[in-house]
C-alpha cells in the first residue's frame, strides 16, 4: 500500500491507474504514459523492469541539476532506457549515447527510445578496453547481468566491449557532460586504467557493486581523486561532481 500512496502522491490519479497497470498480468508488457513523457515506456512482467522504472521515475534517483545544461550524456548500463528516457525528457537537446550488452534488454531499449531521436543505442558494454566480452550469469534477473573476458558458456555469442576513450573518437566527443554508470560490477575495470578522460566529464551518477565484485568503490574513488570536486549520495546512487563542471 505504501507503493500504491507514492504512485498517487507522484501522479495523481494518473499513479492509480499505472499501479493496476501494473498488476495486469495478462499482456506482455506493462504500457506506462506518464504524465512528464511524450511517448509511452514498456515494461516486462515478472522482471526487474518495475524496480528499475520506480528507481529512475517514482524515486527521482537521478534528479540533480548540473550547472550547465549538458549536452552529451553517455548512458552504461541502459537496461530498458529508463535513465535514457529521464535525460531525454529532461534536457531535448542533449546527445544520449546508451549503452546496454544483454541482448533482450537492448531489445526493450530500442523499443522505447525509437521514438526518441537524441538517443543512440549500441548493443555494447562499457569496459576499459575494445574487446570480445561475454555474459557471465545470463539466467540472472534483467537488472544483474555481469560481464567476463572468457566464454565459459560455450555457444553464447560475444559481446563487444568499447572504453570511454574509444566512444569519445567514435562519437566526436570532446566533453561528457553527465556519466551515468549502473554495469554491475565492471565499473572495477573501466576505472582501474587509462582515465585520463575523467578531466573532460562534468557530472557521474555510479551504483557500486562491491557485492559482486570486491573494489569497485576503491578503483572509483583513487581514478576521480584528482578530478573530483563534491561527492553526494541519493539512494543506491553516488553522484561525482567533477572539478570541470
Amino acid at each position: 500500500m505504501k507503493r500504491l500512496r507514492n504512485y498517487i502522491k507522484k501522479w495523481g490519479f494518473a499513479g492509480l491507474r499505472l499501479y493496476i497497470k501494473k498488476k495486469n498480468i495478462f499482456s506482455k508488457y506493462i504500457r506506462f504514459h506518464l504524465p512528464e513523457l511524450k511517448e509511452p515506456i514498456y515494461l516486462r512482467h515478472n522482471t526487474s523492469d518495475v524496480k528499475t522504472f520506480d528507481k529512475i521515475f517514482l524515486e527521482d534517483e537521478y534528479d540533480f541539476d548540473p550547472e550547465h545544461s549538458p549536452k552529451v550524456i553517455i548512458d552504461a548500463g541502459a537496461n530498458i532506457g529508463a535513465a535514457s528516457i529521464y535525460f531525454a525528457a529532461k534536457y531535448p537537446n542533449a546527445q544520449i549515447i546508451s549503452l546496454e550488452p544483454e541482448k533482450s534488454n537492448f531489445n526493450i531499449l530500442v523499443k522505447n527510445s525509437k521514438k526518441y531521436k537524441n538517443i543512440y543505442c549500441l548493443n555494447k558494454a562499457l569496459w576499459h578496453t575494445q574487446e570480445p566480452l561475454y555474459i557471465k550469469n545470463p539466467e540472472a534477473n534483467k537488472e544483474s547481468f555481469e560481464i567476463q573476458q572468457q566464454n565459459l558458456s560455450h555457444g553464447m555469442d560475444f559481446i563487444e566491449g568499447i572504453s570511454i576513450n574509444k566512444l569519445m573518437a567514435n562519437f566526436k566527443i570532446n566533453q561528457i557532460d553527465i556519466l551515468k554508470i549502473d554495469i554491475e560490477g565492471s565499473e572495477k575495470e573501466v576505472f582501474s586504467q587509462s582515465t585520463e578522460w575523467l578531466e573532460k566529464v562534468g557530472l557521474i551518477f555510479i551504483e557500486f557493486h562491491d557485492r559482486k565484485k570486491p573494489g569497485c568503490r576503491e578503483s572509483f574513488s583513487k581514478a576521480i581523486k584528482n578530478y573530483v570536486g563534491q561527492i553526494q549520495n541519493k539512494g543506491e546512487t553516488t553522484i561525482a561532481i567533477m572539478k570541470s563542471s
